[in-house]
This record gives C-alpha cells, sequence and structure tokens, in this order.
C-alpha cells in the first residue's frame, strides 16, 4: 500500500479463492484444469465444426462461432487465475491488473450477451418470417449486427471501468472471490461509488432490459408459430432449433443478473458460486448444449465423421 497522509492507498488486491484443506488443492487444481481444458477442446471442436460444414454456414452459427471464441477468452481470463491460487499461499493481484481483469471480463460478459441476443432476433426471423429471411439477415446486417455487439460492449466497459479505476482503495483490499469482479470492488471502494453504480445501473440495466425485451418479445412470437403447427413432428422439429439457445440464454442471463445487476452493499451469500458457474462452468456447458440439444450440429458432426472415415 502506498501511504498518502492518515490513509494507506490500496496497490494491489487479495485474491482469497477457495476456502478448502491444504491436501484438497491438488484434486481441485487437476478439477480446475480439466474444466480448462474441456472448454478450449469443446469450443474449438464447435468453431471447426462450424467453418467446416457448410449446412452450417447461416447467420444463427456465425453468431455461435463468435460465441465459442468468447467463451474461450472468458475461460482463459478466469481459470488459469484461479490454477495459480490454488498454488500458491497468498494470491496478490497489482491495482492494474485487476482493473484490467475487471475491463476484459465485463467486456466479454457484455459482448455474449448482445449475441446471444442476435442469435435470438435471428430464430424469430426464421421461424416467423421464413421467406424474407435471407432478405433480412443478410450477410451485411449480420456483420453490422457484431460490430454493434463488439463496440457497445467495449464502450460500457471502458466507461466503468475507467470511473471504478478512479475510486480511492484505502482500505480492506481482501476480494472474497477467485478473480476481481465489480460487486467486491465496489464494497471495497473507501469513496462514494454512487457514479459506478448509476454507471452499471442505468447503462447496464438499459442494455439488460432492451435484451431481455427483444428476447421475451421474439419467442413469444416463436411459441406462437409453433404451437399454430399442425404436426407434432413439425413442433419438435422447429423448436429443436431455438431449445439449445433459450437453454443457455436462461443459464447465463439468471447468474449474471443476480450477481451484477444489484446493490453493492447488498449481499446474496452467493456471488462466488455464481462467478464460477457463468465465468468458469457456462464457457464450458454451452458447446454441450449446442451439441446435444441441436439436431442441425449433430447431423453436421456425423457428416464430417463419416467424410473422415470415407477418406481413410
Amino acid at each position: 500500500m502506498v501511504d498518502l497522509g492518515n490513509r494507506s492507498m490500496v496497490t494491489e488486491f487479495l485474491l482469497l479463492g477457495f476456502s478448502v484443506p491444504s491436501e484438497m488443492k491438488d484434486a481441485l487444481f487437476a478439477a480446475f484444469l480439466l474444466v480448462y481444458l474441456l472448454t478450449l477442446l469443446g469450443n474449438l471442436l464447435i468453431a471447426a465444426l462450424i467453418v467446416i460444414s457448410t449446412n452450417l454456414r447461416t447467420p444463427m452459427y456465425f453468431f455461435l462461432l463468435n460465441v465459442s471464441f468468447l467463451d474461450m477468452c472468458t475461460a482463459s481470463l478466469t481459470v488459469p487465475g484461479i490454477l495459480v491460487g490454488l498454488l500458491r499461499e497468498r494470491n496478490h493481484i497489482l491495482f492494474k491488473e485487476c482493473i484490467a481483469q475487471v475491463f476484459g471480463f465485463v467486456f466479454l460478459i457484455s459482448t455474449e450477451v448482445l449475441l446471444l441476443t442476435a442469435m435470438c432476433y435471428d430464430r424469430y426471423v426464421a421461424i416467423c418470417l421464413p421467406l424474407n429471411y435471407h432478405v433480412i439477415m443478410s450477410r451485411r446486417c449480420c456483420i453490422l449486427l457484431l460490430t454493434i455487439s463488439w463496440m457497445a460492449s467495449f464502450m460500457y466497459s471502458l466507461a466503468f471501468t475507467v470511473k471504478l479505476a478512479r475510486l480511492p482503495f484505502c482500505g480492506d483490499n481482501k476480494i472474497d472471490n477467485f478473480m476481481c469482479d465489480n460487486p467486491n470492488l465496489l464494497k471495497l471502494a473507501c469513496g462514494d461509488p454512487l457514479a459506478n453504480q448509476i454507471v452499471l445501473f442505468v447503462l447496464g440495466g438499459s442494455v439488460a432490459l432492451a435484451t431481455f425485451l427483444v428476447i421475451v418479445m421474439s419467442y413469444v412470437h416463436i411459441i406462437r408459430v409453433i404451437l399454430k403447427i399442425p404436426c407434432k413432428e413439425g413442433r419438435k422439429k422447429v423448436f429443436s432449433t431455438c431449445s439449445a439457445h433459450l437453454v443457455v440464454i436462461g443459464m447465463f442471463f439468471g447468474t449474471v443478473a443476480a450477481t451484477h445487476f444489484k446493490p453493492s452493499s447488498i449481499s446474496l451469500g452467493h456471488e462466488k458460486s455464481a462467478s464460477l458457474f457463468y465465468a468458469v462452468f457456462a464457457p464450458m456447458l454451452n458447446p454441450i448444449i449446442y451439441s446435444l440439444r441441436n439436431e442441425e450440429v449433430k447431423k453436421a458432426a456425423m457428416k464430417v465423421m463419416h467424410c473422415g472415415q470415407r477418406a481413410q
């Protein structure tokens, strides 16, 4: 810490990580390493399948390719830190590194939220407006939606982390988590974190509300169209194209909203578990969900495997 008058300004934070007996740390290290490797492998396989298979070269899978990249980046931002924390007795992180991690994490999560919303809009157009699908979801439209998602997330992340970095941290430097996150840092600030909370709730809340409305309205129309299909098999086939997306949205949005969109003074007691889920396990589960619950992905995988066997 740097001493400024009667106050000591924090120059580094202590990540408390997981409170486990020392004899369990090796097993936990192996478990997280396995999760990380499975995350990279699963998302790489999904990405490779989308690139290789001509049947998956559609707007839906164009966005999914980007989501897979974001999941690999999210896991790479968090899991290596967990592994280091399990090896060290005390896991310190410099103030600048902590702020950089917050920026990276907010940027990646915000971008994924917007891309999942774009995928939802794609499903709405495909099911409710099939005759105009290729006109509406043109290559230009997809690139525009992708660019907006990345740029809007960058600007929001930058605005939030700049304000966060300007807050004075002059007291406790212990973060009860395995990474630097917004709620815990706002709790540690000895200044008034109101400005950051306004950015988080107004800008972040506006984005969350807009994406929520797009998702709800899209699926209201999608379900209404599906219910009008007379054939049970037809309804099942149409719904299978968006069931995986629904599972990912419910899993992802619920934990992110419960952890980040609440006042910093309120502690729900499960922030670490929620952070662990959407920062570590969700990136691993997403490719599994999309491969098991998506008939198009399964067919594409079988076709690639069949071609590989024929080549041998």
